[in-house]
């Protein structure tokens, strides 16, 4: 069984409630979470602000943690490997856009909290596709935002080859402070 903290309903402080994932899927991954961020998305589906929260809801998509499992089709992520998950967390993966990278348009992509329990838990699933894994050397206690606002703002600058038109340099020069 896995422990969560969920609202029981819209306004509601959150209550530690306990359910089964039931098996893991062939393309899914199971994640130990360490780390959750929460951002005003988070709140909104805990407040039913835009009328599609389902309860029990367990908020949470900047969840970093490690890999617990993975599916039997999952090749590119390693058990005990430091991922990533952000807002949504599955994909049809038949689609254009899942099929030249673009996972973020398809029409079909599943929401990390919704109509699923996400990362104010102890483990969370997600299909592999919408798993990153984290960068040697990248601090996992601060990595979760990336994978929401951090991403809201880098995947349009990548996806529409945006450059930048000035690039000045910044000189900094720090001081010790003073004791």
């Amino acid at each position: 069984m896995i422990k969560a903290y969920a609202a029981l309903k819209p306004h509601s402080p959150l209550s530690v409630i306990e359910y089964d994932l039931g098996p893991l899927g062939r393309q899914d991954v199971e994640i130990d979470v360490d780390y959750c961020g929460i951002c005003h998305s988070d709140l909104s589906m805990l407040n039913n602000e835009w009328g599609m929260s389902a309860y029990p809801l367990v908020a949470g998509h900047e969840v970093v943690g490690r890999v617990a499992a993975v599916g039997v089709d999952v090749s590119h992520l390693k058990v005990g490997q430091v991922v990533g998950l952000g807002w949504q967390s599955g994909y049809c993966q038949v689609c254009s856009s899942c099929g030249s990278g673009d996972h973020n348009l398809c029409a079909a992509a599943e929401g990390t909290i919704v109509g699923r329990h996400g990362g104010f838990a102890e483990k969370v699933r997600a299909n592999a596709a919408s798993v990153v894994a984290l960068p040697e050397g990248m601090d996992p206690k601060t990595a979760g935002p990336l994978f929401c606002g951090g991403i809201t703002v880098f995947n349009p600058l990548l996806q529409f080859d945006v450059k930048s038109q000035l690039l000045l340099p910044v000189k900094v020069k720090l001081q010790k402070p003073k004791s």
